[in-house]
């Protein structure tokens, strides 16, 4: 180990949150270099991961202080530097203390103290409507004028066949994320009943993303197929592969709210849509009200079972703004009022940090074309920033959700 000044009591704690994690995770060992002094090893592992922090003292004691804002905008701001490859190893650390007991409760009460506190730090970030929160995500509107730049930036790293911006199913044999998100379509035309015998029925999806489901029961099944989205991006692009895949005669689509949904249909799907509304009783009950007798209808979303779950700061600021984390037992406790067949499902375990982590990694591969394609055509002033935030983002999620993972879909019939 090399000369160290004297760490700050934050470094201090912090090196000592690594020294518990590496207890009970003791497949990685961690290097810190706070400035230009270097730490000892943390941990026995030949594996090591190498984090730099800039600024160190400050950097530290936002973190401490401020929670999981300060530890992703830190980040962004460049003042904690780590490989690609090595951040989710890193971002472990942080994310685990926050949300396991074993590692919290395992640290001295002050340093609990201090975490604890700064895990209920931050507040509640929305525009002022439902149009403007989920334009500023899935239209990048803050980011682009031209909304083709928008999806554009999306398909870098979500592009298949079927779009897919949810979690996908993972099971045993599963090798690919495509795989992956065509056998969850296929399950869940299965949960809803659709079949060979369902050429011609309708479906109306709910927050239908790029049309990734719709585009699939058109094609595999003939069925006639609307999507609804609030995002004026997502519905051009679906508008183009409409004319593109000549489907002109199965699949529509409406840019406007979930709530205003209109017409009869034989099905109803909604994926990941619930995360992004409040009033799950005028949607359910409108669910009910526009299927067809004996129709059947199925929501997927990130769920929680906690009546105290907060969502992260970061996220709702940068990512989803106005976003929530629907409460599991209050969803089907309401889908109860109006239907007579509830049945809840959960995904193969881990299929969530799974699917982020390929996100992610394609990402990544493609970051230099992402940051041409700012220079180019975004509003964005620094562009480090911007790319940072949706690293963060996906590695974020993926920490989360390796621990918390709730992906449950909710099959309902009249």
């Amino acid at each position: 180990m090399t000369k160290m000044r004297k760490l700050s009591r934050f470094e201090r704690i912090y090196t000592k949150i690594a020294k518990n994690y590496v207890r009970y995770h003791p497949k990685y060992s961690f290097k810190f270099f706070f400035d230009d002094i270097e730490y000892h090893q943390i941990g026995n592992s030949k594996e090591i991961v190498e984090v730099r922090f800039m600024n160190s003292r400050n950097t530290i004691k936002r973190i401490l202080t401020e929670g999981s804002m300060a530890l992703g905008e830190t980040y962004c701001e460049g003042l904690i530097q780590v490989d690609d490859k090595d951040y989710k190893k890193y971002l472990d650390i942080s994310v685990r203390t926050y949300f396991d007991t074993k590692l919290m409760f395992s640290l001295p009460l002050l340093d609990i103290f201090k975490i604890a506190r700064a895990k209920f730090a931050g507040k509640f970030f929305s525009f002022k409507d439902q149009h403007e929160n989920i334009n500023s995500h899935y239209s990048l509107s803050n980011w682009f004028e031209n909304r083709d730049d928008s999806n554009k930036f999306y398909m870098y790293w979500l592009n298949s066949k079927y779009v897919q911006y949810t979690c996908a199913k993972w099971d045993p044999e599963t090798k690919s994320l495509e795989k992956a998100q065509e056998t969850k379509l296929h399950y869940y035309a299965k949960r809803l009943g659709i079949d060979k015998n369902s050429k011609g029925k309708t479906v109306l999806d709910l927050g239908c993303g790029w049309g990734g489901f719709i585009f699939f029961l058109a094609e595999k099944y003939g069925m006639k197929c609307k999507g609804i989205t609030l995002s004026t991006a997502q519905a051009e692009y679906i508008q183009k592969e409409i004319k593109k895949r000549k489907l002109q005669k199965l699949v529509t689509v409406d840019n406007i709210n979930a709530h205003d949904m209109y017409g009869t249909y034989d099905y109803i799907v909604s994926v990941g849509l619930l995360e992004h509304i409040d009033n799950y009783n005028d949607l359910f009950k409108k669910t009910y009200n526009h299927l067809a007798p004996e129709g059947s209808a199925l929501f997927h979303a990130m769920f929680t079972e906690s009546i105290f779950y907060k969502s992260d700061p970061f996220l709702l600021k940068y990512i989803f703004p106005g976003g929530a984390t629907p409460n599991i037992n209050k969803c089907i406790r309401v889908f109860k009022k109006y239907f007579k067949e509830v049945h809840e499902e959960n995904l193969p375990d881990l299929s969530y940090p799974r699917t982020l982590d390929c996100w992610y990694e394609k990402f990544c591969k493609n970051q230099d074309k992402i940051r041409k394609l700012l220079e180019q055509k975004s509003k964005c002033q620094d562009i480090d920033y911007a790319i940072r935030i949706f690293k963060h983002y996906l590695v974020l999620a993926s920490c989360g959700l390796s621990i918390h993972n709730n992906v449950f879909n909710i099959a309902v019939k009249k």
